[in-house]
């Protein structure tokens, strides 16, 4: 796990944010049907029932993610680290960081989901005490996302 990386609010719109959640846009868009993206775009992540938080390393953003607050439960949304810092532990530091987010929110359940080809991803949720559900909100059922949830 590589150290001195600090998980802090963000702002979506800042320039290494925006460039993350290109990347993330693209990488969805190349795996993913167009009508199977679920993806927030920049104006949705700057509402004010989304928190968004970036990993900042050496003066560098390299991670993001963000909780959307429902009524009755948390969305995890737009996880997403910089390809050249995969396989280091920043993702799990981002989902700590909005687990302990949520709990501050007196949220009790968190939901997400996620396409079935991001491997690396789901197997983060799983170690995390993430199981599958069915669709949840707005989204409907379809043959390239999965939907997860944990009690927190």
């Amino acid at each position: 796990m590589i150290h001195g990386v600090v998980i802090s609010l963000g702002n979506p719109n800042a320039p290494d944010a925006a460039k993350l959640i290109e990347a993330s846009h693209n990488l969805i868009l190349d795996l993913f049907p167009a009508e199977d993206n679920y993806a927030l775009s920049t104006d949705e992540l700057c509402a004010k029932n989304v928190k968004f938080f970036v990993a900042n390393y050496n003066g560098e953003i390299i991670g993001c993610g963000a909780l959307a607050i429902k009524k009755d439960y948390g969305e995890l949304k737009s996880m997403f680290v910089k390809e050249s810092m995969r396989g280091q532990g920043i993702a799990q530091q981002i989902l700590n960081k909005i687990i302990q987010s949520a709990k501050n929110e007196d949220l009790k359940i968190l939901k997400l989901e996620t396409g079935l080809k991001l491997e690396a991803a789901i197997r983060l949720y799983k170690r995390n005490g993430f199981t599958f559900c069915t669709s949840f909100g707005d989204y409907k059922k379809n043959m390239t996302s999965i939907f997860m949830t944990k009690d927190i």
